[in-house]
């Protein structure tokens, strides 16, 4: 099993987005890739404005997709190969800095086949690794939630279908956390994007690679959502950068710990509404599943008493709370009935083949899987 250390440098704090100038003195042609919200806040003006200061010459595409797709990617690449950049940033949410870690493979070795590299399923291994790249990535997260900025991943659709570039070489060489950026974010996405953390760090703690390093940021990130998050969503500015900070310290416990099979449950449920939300929903079903292995209910007892309660079923019990106090919905309150049975065994199927199946600390049968879709949409 190979571990990743961290490769991404992290700059913080109020105003560290003029970083970007000492970044870009470096280099000549500054390619910034950046979700619309950061044109409308002046986002992307300040960040153009610092490379332009730094004597780079400066492209910027805005309006990156949501849910982005390999055919988006194919659709940006002429652009970016007729620019020519020696330096990379993205701008935005997770799926921002998610395809610009695509761009930067198929920007640089442009004869690699999108499905040569990524993963599609635990039980096919992709027939070529992604070579040595040399383009430097910026990556400025806006939203709270993903950990993209740090981690050596990306998620992207194919034909429908949900693939993973995982390599070393698509981790950002530096992130930069400006708690200036979350302050923009709505109520929803706020929530949405901090329960996203706390799964995150829960699903990093009780994996089966997990390691005392990894535990350490997990810990820190679950204890900074169940403390801060909140406030965060009532728009509390200190608040949001301790969420902001907490997103980071938990993609830096899953880049080494990796994830559970609530991931795998909120991937394949993508289309029923977005993917912190569906965690958050599925989280308390997951955790009562994994505690049949008694050193998995011991880690969930830890993270009890992490956050002043005793036992893993209380543990469970306030998480449930904690979901209730923050409005998440019930799945049945997001699709009907009928659709979402007439996709079941399909996403049953799909989650049990998802990669981080592997890493839970309970082998799931695809029943299983099932089962628990069935008991988080009737509430059981």
């Amino acid at each position: 099993m190979r571990f990743f250390s961290l490769k991404t440098r992290i700059i913080m704090g109020e105003g560290s987005l003029r970083y970007v100038e000492s970044v870009a003195r470096n280099y000549e042609r500054v390619m910034i890739l950046s979700s619309k919200s950061m044109r409308i806040h002046g986002f992307l003006n300040e960040v153009m404005d610092y490379a332009e200061e730094a004597g780079a010459e400066v492209d910027a595409m805005e309006g990156l997709p949501a849910e982005p797709t390999y055919e988006d990617v194919e659709e940006i690449l002429p652009r970016v190969r007729e620019f020519s950049p020696d330096l990379l940033i993205a701008l935005g949410g997770g799926s921002v800095i998610d395809i610009t870690k695509a761009i930067k493979v198929f920007y640089e070795v442009p004869d690699l086949g999108f499905e040569e590299v990524a993963f599609l399923n635990r039980f096919t291994r992709p027939v070529r690794i992604i070579p040595k790249l040399k383009t430097p990535l910026i990556a400025i997260p806006s939203t709270s939630g993903a950990g993209s900025e740090v981690s050596a991943a990306s998620v992207l659709k194919k034909d429908g279908a949900k693939y993973n570039l995982v390599s070393y070489e698509i981790a950002p060489e530096y992130a930069i956390l400006d708690p200036r950026l979350p302050r923009t974010m709505s109520e929803e996405i706020a929530r949405n994007s901090g329960l996203d953390v706390l799964v995150h760090g829960i699903e990093a703690y009780t994996t089966k690679v997990a390691t005392p390093f990894s535990d350490a940021m997990a810990l820190g990130a679950i204890k900074t959502v169940f403390k801060w998050l909140p406030l965060s969503v009532k728009g509390d500015g200190k608040a949001r950068e301790k969420i902001h900070y907490a997103a980071t310290m938990a993609g830096i416990a899953f880049l080494n710990a990796r994830l559970g099979i609530c991931h795998s449950l909120s991937h394949k449920a993508a289309w029923i509404g977005s993917h912190g939300l569906l965690n958050a929903i599925f989280l308390p079903y997951v955790i009562n599943f994994n505690m049949k292995d008694e050193s998995t209910r011991k880690k969930y007892a830890k993270i009890a008493k992490e956050i002043g309660f005793n036992t893993s079923e209380e543990l469970l019990e306030v998480i449930k709370e904690f979901n209730e106090m923050l409005g998440v919905p019930k799945l049945n309150e997001l699709v009907g009935e009928e659709t979402f049975l007439s996709k079941l065994d399909e996403m049953a199927e799909k989650a049990y083949n998802d990669p981080l199946v592997n890493f839970n600390p309970v082998e799931p049968s695809i029943g299983d899987i099932k089962e628990l879709y069935r008991k988080a949409y009737y509430g059981e």
